[in-house]
């Protein structure tokens, strides 16, 4: 999964209108930006084999640092008690404000391992590489994958938007309504896309697509203005 990972980001906005979009959007995809640090090291490992499944060539055949449950519940662990305790500590928020939020993060780096679930090959670990590993296999099932990106996504974006009001000019009224209709691009044109060639390709165009997205999401999410509940 991809885009539809960021479905969790704009649905925790719903929940805490001062949860900053580019966090979630960092938290989302947190252990697949480690993961392109960690194959370009050999950390972990992933193999290129046209026709492996329907939507990409990627045998994910060494992932235990970053996509095993247990990685996913202590990297979110971590996440939670950083911005608990480095990012918001000079907030002016109330504890039960900075202690959500926290929570937020934190379950939105877990979040990946959930949403993975469902599209994977069995190539999940549980807790070890040597034991056992789980997916339901929807990436070999182009279209099935495709729609559960969509819908994911639009039912976040649908609760951002009940959970933000537009601010003032043009990006205010505008970019975030844009900023989706780029992501549904995304999902419909992510799996037709040319395989990368190399590890190194794949690692920095990754890398780099996910340090925009987050930057975008974060600069459009701060012209919006958030609806208390």
């Amino acid at each position: 999964m991809f885009i539809g990972h960021y479905s969790v980001a704009f649905a925790a906005k719903k929940v805490e209108p001062k949860t900053p979009l580019w966090a979630t959007f960092l938290g989302v995809q947190f252990v697949d930006i480690l993961f392109m640090i960690f194959i370009v090291f050999g950390i972990e490992g992933v193999r290129f084999v046209p026709g492996i499944n329907e939507v990409n060539s990627f045998d994910l055949y060494f992932m235990p640092y970053t996509h095993s449950l247990v990685a996913g519940i202590v990297w979110g662990i971590i996440a939670a008690l950083f911005f608990k305790y480095i990012l918001l500590r000079s907030k002016p928020y109330t504890s039960s404000t900075k202690n959500r939020i926290s929570v937020l993060i934190g379950l939105s780096v877990l979040s990946h391992y959930f949403l993975d679930l469902p599209m994977h090959n069995q190539d999940l670990p549980i807790l070890f590489d040597s034991g056992p590993k789980i997916g339901f296999g929807l990436w070999n099932h182009r279209y099935l994958s495709m729609g559960t990106e969509f819908i994911l996504t639009l039912v976040g974006l649908l609760l951002y938007f009940r959970a933000t009001k537009p601010g003032p000019g043009f990006v205010g009224q505008y970019g975030m309504t844009l900023f989706s209709g780029f992501l549904f691009l995304l999902v419909l044109s992510t799996p037709f896309m040319p395989p990368p060639q190399s590890i190194p390709e794949f690692s920095t165009s990754s890398l780099i697509g996910y340090i925009l997205l987050i930057v975008l999401a974060g600069w459009l999410d701060s012209k919006r203005i958030p609806v208390e509940s």
